[in-house]
């Protein structure tokens, strides 16, 4: 077992600690600093990787990262990532930011807890596969949890999310991806969302997703609020038998509405001449072209406001 701790890791040319092999199966890295040479160029300019690890099982742990071009790559699985800060920022205005902490295998059972991601983002690419495509016998995304952690931008561009997807070929999927109890805050400029999909090789199969929490988080300077499920209020101001509610920004990844778990009436139901209706409406999901939208049928046609909660996915 090789492990680091209350040391300085100053200017590295290429790497802070590199592994070639399994030397880095269940490498300890406590309480260090690593500091980069290239503090003053731009984010997407920087080459410097502070780690990178091929094995299974590391713990980093209370580190500090200043300005590489990523903090870590790690292949491998059943990583702890607790208590660090790393920050990728430069002094450009709407500036671009890159992966601070990039994962290369689909199912990682890593935990990502109380660090501070600055102007970085997390990437979860499966760039290590061999055959990069889902074969159907294998895991896709999942077994991550990122928890208690606080993430920050500053004077970064709209499309900037904090947490990517990216698979290298398709049919792949997301089963079993907690995100809870994070704050995202950006500064200066506004953010879309904080999450997508980077579909430069492929797209996820939205069909197949299961088990995604994304719950408690907080949410500043961030224009499309996430969860899953995600609590929905939809009025219908003129009597319809048919109420079609688009639900797809709210929900992670820009995925299909999968679910309705349920339906609150908060007004009376009523129909055109204003008399109540008691009865309960049939639920269709994946309505329309791009299955982001969800239908509410009555038997005739009525008016009112309803509170919905809907999945981006199966929790089975």
């Amino acid at each position: 077992m090789f492990h680091l701790r209350d040391c300085y890791i100053t200017r590295p040319k290429d790497r802070g600690i590199t592994s070639i092999g399994n030397g880095c199966q269940d490498m300890l890295i406590d309480r260090c600093q690593f500091l980069s040479n290239e503090m003053s160029d731009l984010a997407q300019d920087r080459s410097t990787i502070a780690i990178n690890v091929n094995a299974n099982d590391t713990k980093i742990r209370h580190n500090r990262f200043v300005r590489f071009g990523h903090f870590m790559v790690a292949n491998g699985a059943g990583h702890i990532i607790e208590g660090n800060h790393w920050f990728q920022g430069d002094a450009a205005q709407a500036g671009v930011r890159v992966a601070g902490l990039v994962l290369t295998q689909t199912n990682v059972q890593t935990t990502i807890t109380g660090n501070y991601v600055d102007n970085s983002t997390i990437e979860w690419t499966n760039e290590h596969a061999a055959v990069p495509r889902f074969g159907g016998d294998e895991y896709s995304f999942g077994g991550l949890t990122i928890t208690g952690n606080t993430f920050l931008a500053s004077n970064t561009t709209l499309g900037f999310s904090w947490l990517t997807v990216k698979p290298y070929g398709s049919g792949h999927f997301i089963h079993g991806l907690a995100v809870m109890g994070n704050v995202f805050k950006s500064v200066y400029n506004k953010i879309d969302r904080i999450d997508k999909v980077d579909t430069t090789f492929a797209d996820l199969n939205y069909s197949r997703m299961r088990n995604i929490q994304f719950q408690g988080n907080l949410f500043n300077g961030v224009n499309t609020y996430v969860a899953n499920p995600v609590d929905l209020t939809l009025t219908q101001n003129t009597a319809s038998a048919r109420w079609v509610m688009a639900v797809s920004a709210a929900l992670p990844f820009n995925g299909w509405a999968q679910k309705v778990e349920s339906v609150i009436a908060d007004s009376a139901i009523t129909t055109a001449g204003n008399a109540r209706v008691g009865e309960m409406p049939w639920i269709q999901t994946q309505v329309g072209a791009d299955r982001k939208s969800i239908a509410l049928n009555w038997s005739a046609a009525v008016k009112g406001t309803v509170s919905l909660r809907v999945r981006v996915d199966s929790p089975n």
